[in-house]
């Protein structure tokens, strides 16, 4: 590998990063904006602001508890047939029915 190949690939490493980040950034951008507005209007309309608030990061842990869960199990079946990913998706998506049980639990009380 020559060394323009070298510099090449290494730039193609910092470009991802920096995507990477960016695109954290702007989640968390959107999310804390659009909540802050949420909040906004529900104040202009003389509701309770506190009505705004979601269980966001409950749903985001258990979609990566089971995420994780599904990797991990994954990890232990054999290699060659690559269970890895699909079973990580497959467990996300019983995070979100899991999450949708709780949540409609919630409110039933």
């Amino acid at each position: 590998m020559g060394r323009s190949e070298f510099s090449i690939i290494v730039l193609l490493y910092v470009l991802l990063i920096v995507l990477a980040l960016l695109t954290v950034f702007g989640i968390f951008y959107l999310y804390f904006s659009s909540n802050n507005k949420e909040r906004m209007a529900l104040i202009e309309k003389g509701m309770d602001p506190n009505l705004a608030r979601s269980d966001f990061w409950v749903q985001i842990g258990i979609i990566a508890a089971g995420a994780s869960s599904g990797l991990i199990l994954g990890g232990y079946l054999p290699t060659k047939f690559g269970y890895g990913p699909p079973i990580a998706i497959m467990f996300a998506g019983i995070g979100l029915v899991v999450y949708n049980i709780y949540r409609k639990s919630k409110t039933r009380v």
